[in-house]
């Protein structure tokens, strides 16, 4: 592990057997960068020999100056983007040999993705934000009224049962990222995946979604790894995994 590790509370135990929940092995990810003078493709490595283990009930920070990778780290760990090398196992699966329709039936089911706007559809209200997915997929009768109930759980879970029926234009930016971390967990995934998620948000909102991911992340025994750009919150995760140059840094004591 080419990763830095701080002390944490030990989760609670669940049904979900221990072990790595997330790992990334070797991967490396190119884009296509123009051409040289002589009319050959140039590509620019965004992601170089990228690896990293993330188990049950941790939550590790990504930190770098931008341009580092970090965004394409966590659209490789969603199945987002296809590396050019390397492997990805989520949850026990292989992603990256996965056809696309299969890699996102599994990104649905195990995957929960927290984006660094709320964007919460603004018609809408909070409890229904939670279900958008079912009634796409034609969830009806017993099944949406589970799903309800699942959905109400864990607006309680995340400090927003009170609100279930207000609008986004209603909440502050702090209650409109716990809807979206709620969002990211109704369907309770293995791993959750964040991105930024108090970048707009001032210091007090800040520390309270940061104390918010760290329980959740605790309780419900997910992988979370969060991009953040500050350091202070890092300081709270299990691992920290910094970024230059789309490479793993290594342990600095």
């Amino acid at each position: 592990m080419t990763s830095t590790r701080t002390a944490a509370a030990p989760a609670p135990a669940d049904s979900r057997p221990p072990g790595e929940v997330l790992r990334l092995d070797g991967v490396r990810v190119t884009y296509p960068d123009g051409r040289e003078a002589d009319g050959t493709p140039r590509t620019a490595t965004v992601l170089d020999a990228a690896s990293a283990d993330i188990g049950r009930g941790e939550l590790a920070a990504v930190l770098g100056p931008s341009g580092s990778g970090k965004s394409t780290l966590l659209s490789v760990a969603a199945g987002l983007v296809v590396p050019d090398a390397g492997t990805v196992r989520v949850d026990g699966r292989e992603l990256t040999g996965l056809p696309e329709a299969e890699r996102t039936r599994l990104r649905r089911e195990t995957i929960g993705i927290v984006f660094q706007q709320p964007n919460l559809l603004p018609s809408l209200r909070v409890a229904e934000q939670l279900l958008v997915t079912a009634h796409l997929a034609g969830v009806r009768g017993r099944a949406l009224r589970a799903q309800r109930e699942g959905a109400a759980e864990m607006l309680e879970r995340v400090g927003m049962g009170a609100y279930a029926r207000r609008l986004p234009h209603e909440l502050s930016g702090g209650q409109r990222q716990r809807v979206n971390i709620a969002r990211a967990l109704v369907a309770r995934p293995a791993v959750l995946l964040v991105d930024e998620p108090t970048s707009a948000l001032d210091r007090e909102r800040s520390r309270a979604v940061v104390d918010l991911l760290l329980a959740v992340t605790r309780e419900l025994r997910v992988a979370t790894v969060m991009v953040t750009h500050d350091t202070e919150f890092a300081e709270d995760a299990d691992q920290v995994i910094r970024l230059r140059d789309g490479r793993i840094q290594e342990a600095m004591e």
